[in-house]
C-alpha cells in the first residue's frame, strides 16, 4: 500500500532515503526495489534490514545532521505524535536544499467518521491523536519552512474499511462476515492482484481517499 506516487517523486536511484515510520516496511521495501539507499527509522521499529540501516528514534528528535537526505518519507505518522509541527522542522533540517518530504495523514472527513462511530478506533495507546485539514497541514509545513508542491488523496477503498470496523468495534469486528470479506478483497488490491479494484480505487480516491498525501519541497532555511 504505496502512498506516494513515482510520478511525483521520479527516479529515486541511488537517492538517500530517511522512510520515517517504517513500520512493516511497505515503503521501504518499494523504494528499496528502485535503488535507493534507504535508512529505516521508526519508534519501535518493525522491520530488521534495510539498505541504509534500520534506527529506533524519536521523530521529536531525529539523530541526523542537517541536509543528510535528499528524499524524507512520513507516512501515517503525524496523526500519532505529540508535537506534528516539530517533527516536521526535524524533517526540514535533515532533507538538503530543494530535497522532497513526502507527508501522508489520514484525511479528515474520513478520519472525523471514525471518531464518531467508535472511540476505540482513537483512544488507544499509539493511537490518532490529530485530524488535519488540507489548510492545518499545509500551514504546518509552511511554517516548517517548506514548499507544498502538490496535494493528492490515496486509499480511498479504505475509508468503507475502516468505517465498518469502527461500527462493529474495531476488535470485534473480525468476527464480522462482512468485514472479513471486504478485508480480503482490500489484500487482492494492495497485492496487485485485481487491475479492476485498482482502477475503482482511482476513480474513488478523490471522493473517498482515507490518506492525505502532501509533497513538500526544502527550502534550506533551518
Amino acid at each position: 500500500m504505496i502512498s506516494f506516487r513515482w510520478s511525483v517523486l521520479g527516479d529515486v536511484k541511488r537517492l538517500k532515503v530517511l522512510d520515517l515510520g517504517a513500520g512493516s516496511g511497505r515503503h521501504l521495501r518499494a523504494l528499496d526495489s528502485k535503488g535507493a539507499w534507504v535508512v529505516a527509522g521508526d519508534l519501535s521499529p518493525e522491520v530488521h534490514t534495510a539498505s541504509g540501516g534500520v534506527v529506533q528514534l524519536d521523530a521529536h528528535h531525529l539523530p541526523f545532521t542537517r541536509a543528510s537526505f535528499d528524499l524524507v518519507i512520513v507516512s501515517e505518522v503525524l496523526e500519532h505524535v505529540l508535537d506534528p509541527q516539530l517533527v516536521l522542522y526535524e524533517c526540514a533540517r535533515i532533507v538538503r536544499p530543494g530535497g522532497l518530504v513526502t507527508v501522508s495523514v489520514p484525511r479528515f472527513t474520513p478520519e472525523a467518521v471514525n471518531w464518531l462511530l467508535s472511540m476505540e478506533y482513537h483512544r488507544v495507546p499509539g493511537g490518532h491523536i490529530h485530524i488535519f485539514t488540507r489548510r492545518e497541514l499545509r500551514s504546518l509545513a509552511r511554517r516548517a519552512g517548506f514548499v507544498v508542491e502538490r496535494m493528492h488523496h490515496s486509499h480511498g477503498l479504505h475509508s468503507p474499511y475502516w468505517w465498518l470496523k469502527s461500527f462493529f468495534g474495531v476488535e470485534d469486528s473480525a468476527r464480522v462476515w462482512l468485514v472479513r470479506w471486504y478485508e480480503r478483497m482490500l489484500v487482492r488490491e494492495l497485492m496487485g492482484r485485481s487491475n479492476v479494484l485498482s482502477r475503482v480505487e482511482a476513480l474513488v480516491n478523490p471522493v473517498l481517499g482515507k490518506s492525505l498525501v502532501v509533497y513538500l519541497r526544502g527550502g534550506g532555511n533551518l
